[in-house]
């Protein structure tokens, strides 16, 4: 008796292993570490500047239908309202107290951003593709994207 209660406990661990990777194998959405960069990364300094620092940081990142990212390049403040740009966002998560993020997400094409509350924050000072406001991320059926986020305000 004892032999078959033993051989149905490990059946049923098998199972619920299997479940869970099948279940993990077919999450579809967007992951990635939101870091900040900040001091002197200036090439001639080498990197060795005290100042020149990189870590993770705590923030609500949010998942937004894609939008043409160049409609931001004229917003210069340090945030906007969300209702300004007016698009409709999808999904918002925190980041953990080392910087991940996951969120679960359909397949498609999206926009991420960093929010505080209703309001986008700016993430970089330099003149790039949304002017450091959102990038594009494409998430594909059954996957986890990767997207890793950098907060750059760093002087090169």
């Amino acid at each position: 008796m004892k032999k078959y209660s033993v051989l149905l406990l490990m059946a049923c661990f098998i199972l619920v292993c299997v479940s869970c990777h099948r279940e993990e194998a077919t999450s579809t959405g967007v992951y990635g570490t939101v870091t900040e960069r900040v001091g002197n990364w200036m090439p001639m300094v080498g990197g060795n500047d005290p100042s020149a620092q990189e870590y993770p940081i705590e923030c609500e990142v949010a998942i937004f239908d894609s939008i043409k990212i160049y409609d931001l390049h004229d917003l210069y403040p340090d945030r906007i309202a969300i209702s300004d740009v007016n698009i409709h966002e999808v999904a918002r998560t925190s980041t953990t107290g080392d910087g991940h993020f996951k969120i679960m997400i359909p397949a498609g094409k999206y926009s991420i951003a960093l929010v505080d509350g209703d309001s986008l924050i700016m993430r970089s000072l330099r003149s790039f593709e949304g002017n450091g406001w959102m990038e594009k991320v494409v998430v594909v059926e059954g996957k986890m994207t990767k997207h890793d986020v950098l907060v750059d305000y760093a002087a090169y």
